[in-house]
């Protein structure tokens, strides 16, 4: 059998919920899922979507879902990557930010190049 170990109102969260729990090696099911999404309005009515697992898993799931709304699961955003490969390459250029400008601004498509990595800013003199 299974058993409810969480419900959220938002089926977006129960979907997070569940693939945390089989990350974690635990099979669970989102119930209610497809209904709250199509009746947007009777997600209280039906008491929100509803994550369950096996039996013999509940207590274990209840846990790490305990540990994940007391923030134990979050990343730290302000924290600096530690391979250098997972920062994102500043590729800005100024070419791109008038292309930018024109296009908002004036709606008029203007072509540009991206910097690559290992491109320079080669001005003559």
């Amino acid at each position: 059998m299974f058993t409810t170990v969480a419900s959220y109102l938002d089926p977006v969260e129960a979907q997070i919920a569940r693939g945390l729990l089989v990350a974690e090696g635990i099979a669970a099911h989102v119930g209610d899922e497809h209904l709250a999404i199509a009746n947007w309005e009777w997600r209280l009515a039906i008491g929100g979507t509803r994550v369950r697992v096996a039996d013999a898993d509940a207590a274990r799931a209840r846990a790490i879902l305990q540990a994940m709304e007391a923030g134990e699961y979050a990343i730290d955003d302000e924290a600096a990557p530690a391979d250098a490969q997972l920062r994102v390459p500043d590729r800005e250029s100024a070419s791109s930010r008038l292309a930018w400008l024109a296009l908002i601004l004036l709606n008029i498509p203007l072509p540009w190049r991206r910097r690559e990595a290992g491109d320079a800013v080669v001005r003559d003199a």
